[in-house]
C-alpha cells in the first residue's frame, strides 16, 4: 500500500467523524495524511524496518496514530486507538 492511499484513508475518517467529535482529533487525523504524503519512505518500509515505535517518533503521527496506520495496513480499515480493545473483539 501506497502513502497515499494511506494518506486517503486517514483523510477519509477525518471526514466521517460527525460534528460531536473532539476538533482536535480530526485536525489529528488530517495532519497525520499530510505527515504520511510527505514522507520519503513508505510507510510499511518503517513499519517493517522499525516498527510501531519507529513510525510513531515521526513528528506528526505519535503512538495512537501509528497504531491506527499499522490496524489499517494490517486489517484494511482505520481502527482509532480509542477503539482498539471493540476491533479486537470484532
Amino acid at each position: 500500500m501506497t502513502n497515499h492511499q494511506i494518506a486517503l484513508a486517514l483523510l477519509s475518517f477525518a471526514r466521517s467523524m460527525t460534528r460531536q467529535t473532539n476538533l482536535y482529533r480530526q485536525r489529528s487525523y488530517r495532519q497525520a495524511a499530510i505527515v504520511v504524503q510527505g514522507l520519503d519512505d513508505p510507510v510499511t518500509n518503517i513499519l517493517s524496518h522499525r516498527g510501531r515505535h519507529g513510525l510513531a517518533s515521526i513528528p506528526g503521527i505519535g503512538e495512537h496514530l501509528a497504531y491506527t496506520i499499522e490496524t489499517y495496513l494490517r486489517c484494511g480499515r482505520v481502527v482509532p486507538w480509542s477503539d482498539r480493545d471493540k476491533s479486537a473483539m470484532s
